[in-house]
C-alpha cells in the first residue's frame, strides 16, 4: 500500500483554470460578434435610412446660395495705460527694448535693435548711454553692475538671440566684471 498526500501545486490549479477562463472569452466573443452582426434591439439607430429632397414646382426659379460676406474686425485702440509710479529714478533699462513686439507689421524703423553690427571676440566696444551689466543673457538676469555711458567692454564671445535684440557677453575693462549687454547699448570702441 502507497501514500500520496493530498497537496496540490499551483500549476495543478492552472490546469483547471485556464481552460475555464479561454471558454469564458470565447463565449464573450462570439456575444459580440453575434450581436454587431444582429444589431442591439435596443438602439435607436433605425434600420432603414430616410432620405430626404426638396422638391421645387416646375415654374419657379431654384434660389441662389448663398454668398460669402468678408468681415474685417479691426482693432480698436483701449485706454491709454498708466505707468506704475517707482522709488527709483527712471533708468533707460534694458527691459523695455528687450521685449518682442507682437505686431507683425514691424519695420527696422521701430526694431531698435535691426541692423546692428556684429563684434568679433576680444574687440572693443563702448556703452552709448547707461545700461545694466546682467549676469545671463535676459532682462531677468541678475544685475552685476550699473554701467554708465562711455564704458568700455570687451566682447569674450559670440552673442545669444533674445526677442528682437542680442546680447553680448562682455568684460569691463575697468573692473573685470563679466556679463552679458544688450546690442542696442553698444558701439564700436574709438581706435
Amino acid at each position: 500500500m502507497s501514500y500520496q498526500p493530498e497537496e496540490r501545486y499551483w500549476t495543478d490549479y492552472l490546469r483547471i483554470a485556464l481552460p475555464v477562463i479561454g471558454l469564458l472569452l470565447l463565449i464573450g466573443l462570439l456575444w459580440y460578434w453575434a450581436s454587431a452582426l444582429i444589431g442591439d434591439g435596443g438602439s435607436d439607430v433605425p434600420l432603414t435610412p430616410e432620405l430626404a429632397a426638396v422638391i421645387t414646382p416646375v415654374n419657379e426659379a431654384t434660389p441662389s446660395p448663398p454668398t460669402a460676406t468678408a468681415v474685417v474686425i479691426a482693432p480698436t485702440p483701449g485706454p491709454p495705460v498708466e505707468p506704475t509710479p517707482t522709488e527709483a529714478p527712471p533708468v533707460v533699462a534694458v527691459t523695455q527694448a528687450a521685449a518682442p513686439t507682437a505686431d507683425p507689421a514691424t519695420t527696422d524703423a521701430e526694431n531698435p535693435c535691426a541692423n546692428m553690427p556684429v563684434y568679433a571676440a576680444e574687440s572693443l566696444v563702448t556703452t552709448t548711454d547707461q545700461v545694466r551689466l546682467r549676469s545671463s543673457p535676459s532682462t531677468d538676469g541678475e544685475i552685476i553692475a550699473e554701467l554708465p555711458a562711455g564704458t568700455q567692454l570687451r566682447v569674450t564671445g559670440n552673442f545669444e538671440e533674445a526677442g528682437q535684440c542680442d546680447w553680448w557677453p562682455v568684460t569691463a575693462t575697468a573692473t573685470n566684471q563679466s556679463g552679458f549687454v544688450i546690442e542696442q547699448f553698444l558701439k564700436p570702441a574709438a581706435p
